[in-house]
């Protein structure tokens, strides 16, 4: 529950929208930057207040950015369905996304990976919509190495971090900057990668997986732009992904790669199979450092109080995330 409970509020603003019926409004989960609400009526709904972003948008330009995602996305049958957005709600204290409810568990690798390949396929299916507003990293590495070293900078120029671990992030740094130095002279790496919406935050509980047939949908569409495919699918497959969640955690075998590979180039097949595991395998690399990058920022950012993070499991991974052994097996020629 968070600090403030809006439900109330929340209330007072849906009677307000005679086109949506309800039976009333309860907290249901608090993410890094949303708090979201369970609305019961005829059509379950979540309300979503947004109460920050990752892209670089002002705070009332990301919820309209993510329903517009999530407009485009409608058609792939494996994400919410938006109904609202309200950049200025009166009466709440944040932006507001009223979107469809999904219900079911989260991920599972030892039973899910079939189910979270052939949903990732269906959204990626739909390539680049037409007049979309969404944003392009057509060549994703230039932009994830800025960022990354944006984010790992304030971590490595800080007392208080770990000097092994500091010692084990640079030399991630140059071991990664080494290895894509020939690819990011290559202009061509990601050229016919399959430009479509990513999702960019796989973890588990960013999927729900329903009872009755065991299919997965994809929620969570706040760092939703346009870029290669294999960015989704190198975030998916990451360590730093699939050992996020404490009650989820598993480090995926090399058989378990494949297997989630194989079924979604079943559903989304490629004409260079050659060349999409090159992507796939740079892509990796790249975002593994922006991965351990972005921990490095939670964890001194949370240090000097500027901005408490929101789940104490998050910070606690991202410590471990940034442990010597991690990085150096994370890393490792």
């Amino acid at each position: 529950m968070p600090d403030s409970d809006f439900s109330a509020d929340l209330e007072r603003y849906i009677e307000g929208l005679p086109e949506l019926s309800h039976r009333g409004v309860g907290f249901l989960a608090r993410g890094e930057y949303s708090l979201n609400y369970l609305v019961r009526g005829e059509q379950d709904l979540v309300a979503r207040l947004v109460t920050g972003t990752q892209m670089g948008l002002p705070l009332e330009e990301q919820a309209p950015y993510e329903h517009h995602a999530l407009e485009l996305l409608a058609a792939s049958s494996v994400t919410p369905r938006p109904y609202h957005v309200d950049p200025n709600p009166d009466g709440l204290p944040y932006p507001l996304i009223l979107e469809e409810y999904l219900p079911g568990r989260p991920l599972d690798y030892s039973t899910d990976l079939p189910a979270a390949a052939r949903c990732l396929a269906a959204v990626h299916a739909l390539g680049v919509p037409e007049k979309h507003r969404l944003q392009v990293h057509p060549d994703p590495a230039p932009a994830i190495l800025e960022e990354s070293r944006g984010l790992a900078e304030p971590y490595l120029s800080w007392d208080g971090a770990d000097g092994e671990s500091k010692t084990a992030l640079r030399r991630g740094f140059a071991r990664i900057e080494s290895f894509l130095e020939s690819f990011l002279e290559r202009r061509d790496l990601f050229a016919g990668g399959g430009l479509t919406i990513v999702n960019y935050d796989l973890n588990t509980h960013n999927f729900v997986v329903g009872e009755a047939g065991g299919e997965a949908k994809l929620l969570d569409w706040e760092k939703a732009r346009i870029a290669p495919r294999t960015q989704d699918l190198a975030h998916f497959l990451l360590p730093t992904t699939t050992l996020w969640r404490d009650e989820t955690a598993a480090l995926l075998s090399e058989e378990q790669e494949r297997e989630f590979v194989k079924a979604y180039l079943e559903r989304s097949p490629v004409e260079d199979e050659s060349r999409f595991y090159e992507q796939l395998g740079a892509m990796k690399t790249i975002v593994s450092l922006r991965a351990v990058s972005w921990c490095a920022w939670a964890v001194q950012e949370t240090a000097r109080a500027g901005r408490p993070i929101a789940n104490e499991e998050t910070l606690n991974r991202s410590r471990r995330y940034l442990e010597p052994d991690f990085l150096n097996g994370l890393f490792k020629e």
